[in-house]
């Protein structure tokens, strides 16, 4: 009898302690479960008494939450409004635009972000961030805006995203513009985040090789979301070509990391999901090169929220970067 409690006392701490480390229990199947990383926080061989096909919902302060709405920030359809030509808007325009964003660098201790931050993951790929823009005017002074990068595998990165948005103008008083834009994204990235071709040199389960990879990954990280910004702008008197602006928005990001990664215990597909809303704001100006053509430059930052350890509090960690656009009005 004694033996028989003892062993169900052992198997409720070793389920507790598995649900405090991811958070939560799984929302599809099994009462166990794993995730990329689960040997290089418990030791060579520990990935193996894991699930690995389980869907995982994680806190939105995870940091796997934070890599997705890091890089999912990254692509927000946000800031970089082009002024208005100087014939003013018009119903059936078009301008085409290229749009280019700087990625910072993660530090080592930001790309820590696998199994709820014991293990690092490869990504410091794409340095940029670039998409083309298409702007088509509606009736109503609504405007439709659509971009997204091309489907070529880049930087060991594939993107398959569509971003769209409608704005228009809710005040015009002289010099100063207040517009009001909607926006969201669907799709995903892909590339070998968990488990690159860098640490296969490596023994699985070493220091170099945590997560005990026999094969490039191919994991897809869902970057989806929604939101609306207003912008306010002000074309200069004495420099009617240049026109500063501002704006500031809201975002619901929906995002999700699939793992497609060979591991010594097998292949893990391991799914981790979470949801939540985001502030952000950009600065910058516009200048009018000729009636048709403009370049744009924003400061962009979202403070985004992280707790990396059980035993410390939630730290800001946001995003700060610079973007471009170049756009042409065709008509």
């Amino acid at each position: 009898m004694n033996q028989l409690r003892i062993s169900v006392f052992v198997c409720l701490l070793s389920a507790g302690s598995l649900m405090a480390q991811y958070g939560g229990g799984p929302t599809g199947g099994g009462a166990t479960g794993g995730a990329t990383g689960s040997s290089g926080a418990n030791g060579a061989g520990a990935a193996g008494a894991y699930n690995l096909h389980n869907n995982y919902h994680i806190g939105f302060d995870r940091p796997e939450a934070w890599g997705l709405k890091y890089f999912t920030s990254t692509s927000l359809l946000s800031g970089l409004q082009p002024p208005e030509p100087t014939e003013g808007h018009t119903f059936g325009s078009i301008t085409v635009g290229l749009e280019l964003g700087w990625v910072p660098n993660l530090d080592p201790g930001q790309t820590r972000i696998g199994f709820n931050g014991h293990v690092p993951e490869d990504l410091n790929k794409a340095p940029i961030f670039a998409r083309p823009v298409v702007r088509i005017g509606l009736p109503a002074k609504f405007s439709l805006v659509v971009a997204a990068p091309p489907p070529i595998e880049v930087f060991g990165v594939r993107s398959h995203l569509l971003a769209f948005g409608v704005e228009r103008p809710l005040m015009e008083r002289g010099d100063w513009t207040l517009n009001w834009r909607g926006y969201g994204q669907v799709g995903n990235v892909k590339g070998a985040f968990t488990c690159p071709k860098s640490v296969l040199g490596f023994a699985p389960g070493s220091p170099q090789n945590p997560t005990e990879c026999v094969g490039e990954s191919a994991d897809v990280a869902t970057l989806r979301y929604a939101g609306m910004e207003f912008q306010v702008a002000h074309r200069l008197r004495r420099m009617p070509k240049v026109v500063p602006h501002i704006a500031a928005g809201g975002n619901f990001i929906d995002g999700a990391f699939q793992v497609h990664a060979p591991i010594e215990d097998g292949l893990d597909q391991t799914r981790l999901w979470t949801r939540g809303g985001t502030f952000s704001g950009s600065g910058g100006v516009s200048y009018l090169v000729t009636k048709r053509a403009a370049f744009t430059v924003d400061a962009f930052y979202t403070p985004l929220w992280v707790q990396r350890s059980p035993t410390v509090g939630r730290t800001l960690d946001g995003l700060f970067n610079v973007r471009a656009l170049l756009s042409y009005t065709l008509r």
